[in-house]
């Protein structure tokens, strides 16, 4: 700041006030107003936000802790996050747990010490200590795809249940009377589980045994395990609904490997849209997240909750199937 005193000739607090946005309260001339911005540019100033935070308490800045960077799903999710929080005035600081709640509360200690404003965060399974922990802290928070029963605080989610009890009507109507589902081992996404159980119940299709729980610490071999159960062993489906389509691409990898050719004998669908899903050579659904809406409004409710808005706000998007 000094170098643009020096340049302009004038005063370090003249400068400070044109950049902080006070000149005219300061009756400082538009003409040494125009000098000084110049100059600045001239010098590629760039304020310091954590030293503006200790004036304003506040450093601009917003956390975000991811459940798995690498899941396509996520790195879109957090690319509209952080343009919404751009077009806000706001930049962002991102962590990745790996599913693992441990990772999470560290993602957040991390966050805590660059004195983020507020955090939008995907819960891992278990991961309640962590919210406990936000709240102690007096860090405001949304909570985005999933949300921890019982805690007292906004989300932005699809509505699981409901995109999952359409998807299994959906291939109910197409004919298919033994329908499965891949799933995850984990209470965040049990939505979709109650769906499709709902769903096969009303029509009295439900097969307990066609539910395969798949976990993240033996993931590939409970998928190979559960691919020779429902394509070639006694449990047979004749439909398969994945819970996310990296449990489906992983599956696939298992049945090419093993050279078992399902189409035309199982239908299959999963959740979320991927680019990969345009180099499937068969017919298949998936249900479509609206992630654009959803980063913009986790955005706007935590931003919203920064500047003092006191209640708490759930909102619930429906999710669109798609066949291809």
């Amino acid at each position: 700041m000094q170098d643009i005193a020096d340049k302009v000739g004038v005063s370090r607090c003249a400068v400070s006030l044109v950049l902080s946005g006070k000149a005219k309260d300061k009756r400082i001339s538009e003409s040494l107003t125009n000098r000084i911005i110049q100059a600045a540019k001239e010098l590629n100033y760039t304020p310091n936000e954590l030293a503006r935070g200790l004036r304003t308490g506040l450093t601009k800045t917003l956390g975000v802790i991811v459940a798995d960077i690498s899941n396509e799903f996520f790195g879109e999710l957090v690319y509209h996050i952080q343009q919404q929080a751009i077009s806000m005035g706001y930049s962002t600081i991102v962590t990745n747990s790996n599913e693992d709640p441990d990772q999470m509360l560290n993602g957040l200690h991390l966050l805590a010490n660059r004195q983020v404003d507020g955090i939008i965060m995907v819960p891992t399974n278990n991961s309640q200590h962590v919210a406990k922990q936000i709240m102690a802290m007096n860090i405001p928070f949304v909570q985005v795809d999933r949300f921890i029963p019982g805690v007292d605080a906004s989300y932005v989610i699809l509505d699981n249940f409901k995109a999952s009890y359409d998807l299994t009507v959906r291939l109910l109507s197409s004919g298919r009377k033994r329908i499965a589902m891949l799933k995850h081992k984990t209470s965040a996404l049990n939505g979709r589980l109650e769906g499709y159980i709902k769903a096969l119940e009303d029509n009295g299709k439900l097969h307990p045994e066609l539910v395969k729980n798949i976990n993240y610490s033996s993931e590939s071999e409970d998928i190979e395990q559960a691919i020779e159960d429902l394509f070639i062993g006694s449990s047979t489906a004749d439909a398969v609904i994945f819970q996310s389509h990296e449990l489906f691409f992983t599956a696939m990898k298992h049945l090419r490997h093993k050279e078992i050719d399902f189409r035309g004998k199982v239908r299959v669908a999963c959740f979320d849209k991927t680019d990969a899903l345009a180099l499937v050579d068969f017919p298949m659904l998936y249900v479509e997240q609206p992630i654009p809406s959803m980063g913009k409004e986790v955005v706007n409710i935590l931003i919203n909750r920064i500047n003092g808005t006191p209640y708490t706000i759930q909102k619930v998007f429906e999710g669109k199937i798609v066949e291809i």
